[in-house]
């Protein structure tokens, strides 16, 4: 067990790590690199103090350029019933002034005149379901010069799909063809009046300027920021480690001492990621130094070599890695100076 010891204690000091308090001889070389070793540093570790923040959160959600050709034919129907209703109005109201025509003559106008009046109430009531109440072409007039500007290719309509349920009233939205591109202002939109199956959250219809990569059936991505301002801290950037597939970051809970917690990265902002619940602020958190904690973390432990004296078995491996961590030296003080069974 002695020997076992002596090894742990020479491959902690070749780690660069000076122990004190080891019963387990030394020999020349090993004082020597602990000699040597005196004067190497551990890796820094820094930290900085979680500040309260009302930042508003960056969505991003995907955008398809659709084919106006439902929309320009529901156009070419509106206005078609919209001449026919006006005529069999306006025949109707000749018909009543007329002391000329026959009672069927006049009760054929005036079924005629309802049905016309029927299908343009239809029509309308379609393309409000179709694109929503606050669609910027109910108007006729509106309308027409969207139409002509949509038939031609300069205007393309997107349909917007942001997968965050709580993205209700973006504002500046943008979007970057998938292909690549320049990002485009999205200058008019409004809510849709259903959402995406395929992705469910919240939708919009948007009006573009047309252009390489956003033509009809082209995809982008959509970039927004939030109206909503919820309180919370933001984890730095610079403080985020990846480990077993999800985004963590160390805080300080004593001094020396750290703890590892998984990050959230669904409400990103410029210098981090802003997170509502489980970082309170005045929180530490590691911003130069997390990628050396982790990987003393994650280090597998090694069984002892020798046996004891009597013949008894290896001594009991290292616990599995955890969610906390305290500093390196703690954590190779207490492995070189923990008694021997």
């Amino acid at each position: 067990m002695k020997a076992a010891i002596f090894t742990r204690a020479a491959a902690l000091l070749v780690g660069g790590i000076l122990l004190s308090g080891c019963n387990a001889p030394h020999s020349e070389e090993v004082e020597g690199r602990a000699e040597s070793s005196e004067t190497a540093p551990l890796p820094p570790v820094h930290t900085v103090a979680l500040q309260a923040s009302n930042e508003a959160v960056k969505l991003e959600g995907i955008a398809t350029v659709l084919n106006p050709d439902i929309l320009l034919q529901l156009d070419a129907d509106i206005r078609a019933a919209t001449i026919a209703a006006n005529f069999s109005r306006g025949q109707l109201e000749r018909f009543k002034a007329s002391t000329m025509l026959s009672k069927q003559t006049i009760e054929t106008a005036v079924r005629q005149a309802g049905i016309d009046a029927s299908q343009l109430k239809l029509l309308s009531t379609r393309l409000r379901q179709s694109w929503g109440d606050q669609a910027p072409f109910l108007n006729v007039d509106d309308r027409q010069a969207l139409m002509a500007e949509v038939a031609n290719g300069s205007r393309g309509i997107l349909r917007i799909d942001f997968p965050d349920t709580t993205a209700n009233g973006p504002r500046n939205l943008r979007v970057v063809p998938l292909r690549g591109g320049e990002e485009t202002k999205v200058d008019t939109f409004w809510p849709a009046p259903s959402g995406n199956l395929a992705m469910p959250g919240v939708s919009y219809f948007g009006l573009i300027d047309a252009g390489p990569g956003l033509r009809t059936g082209d995809r982008a991505r959509v970039i927004a920021d939030s109206t909503a301002k919820p309180t919370g801290v933001v984890i730095p950037s610079a403080a985020m480690v990846v480990y077993a597939g999800k985004s963590w970051c160390y805080v300080e809970t004593a001094p020396g001492k750290y703890e590892r917690k998984v990050v959230p990265l669904t409400a990103p902002v410029d210098d981090g990621y802003l997170v509502t619940s489980g970082f309170s602020p005045g929180s530490r958190v590691v911003v130069k130094g997390a990628s050396i904690l982790l990987a003393r973390e994650a280090m597998p432990g090694s069984y002892d070599d020798d046996d004891d004296d009597d013949g008894g078995s290896p001594a009991s491996p290292p616990s599995p890695v955890t969610k906390s961590s305290t500093s390196p030296m703690a954590q190779n003080h207490a492995t070189a100076t923990g008694d021997p069974d």
